[in-house]
């Protein structure tokens, strides 16, 4: 008897992970599908705003912050409040909706610093790219990258050719390569222990995100290039 339940116990408590490791999967598939749709509809109301894109990307900065301080102190119903914060890791999350509003200031960064179709291209980039290579990851990765211990080749691979195709509605070919590999390969690192220990300062650990550098950093290798052709 004492052995029966043992085995029952063991069969149980792998049954339980497993069930832990699909509900992780399907949170990370579903913070993926966020973050890309974000992508998507920031392209389209960015367009859509015209002269007033600007303001519109301050505006939605704004609000972010606005909310993310609401739910910090409680001001928000509990119920939205724990949808909200579905959109980020609970594990990372230290700041309500830190991801999106990381995401709003590269995307205003890059708009002010760059013409209009490689600010889209470089959405496109950390939206189709940074999602499809954690989703690929996440989902088929087995051979890890030399230089980290988290990121895997199968990822990394993935995400490049999605920001590529992505980006290619917006910009050159090589442009679209470049800013694609180069966003990828950015993302690939910027979790390393050794890069964060150069800047231990709250401010730099905060913009420290793939969310918030790959646009511009993108956007200046799209630029690059294009002054280059």
């Amino acid at each position: 008897m004492k052995s029966d339940s043992m085995a029952n116990e063991y069969t149980q408590n792998l049954k339980c992970d497993y069930l832990d490791k699909r509900a992780v999967l399907k949170g990370e598939v579903e913070r993926q599908l966020i973050h890309l749709s974000t992508g998507v509809i920031l392209i389209l109301l960015i367009r859509a705003a015209g002269d007033m894109a600007l303001a519109l990307l301050l505006f939605l900065l704004a609000s972010h912050v606005a909310i993310s301080v609401a739910i910090l102190l409680d001001k928000i119903p509990l119920s939205l409040s724990a949808s909200l914060c579905k959109w980020g890791r609970a594990s990372k999350q230290t700041i309500p909706l830190k991801g999106t509003i990381l995401l709003l200031c590269g995307i205003t960064l890059s708009f002010i610093l760059f013409p209009e179709e490689i600010v889209y291209a470089s959405i496109a980039i950390v939206a189709f790219g940074d999602s499809v290579s954690t989703a690929a990851g996440v989902l088929a990765g087995k051979h890890k990258l030399p230089y980290s211990g988290k990121k895997t080749v199968e990822g990394t691979v993935s995400g490049i050719i999605a920001a590529f195709l992505a980006s290619l509605f917006f910009v050159t070919p090589i442009q679209a390569f470049v800013g694609a590999a180069g966003g990828m390969l950015l993302e690939s690192v910027i979790g390393l222990q050794t890069i964060r220990q150069f800047d231990s300062q709250m401010i730099f650990r905060f913009f420290f995100n793939d969310n918030f550098l790959i646009p511009p950093f993108s956007g200046l290798l799209m630029f690059i290039v294009g002054f280059l052709q």
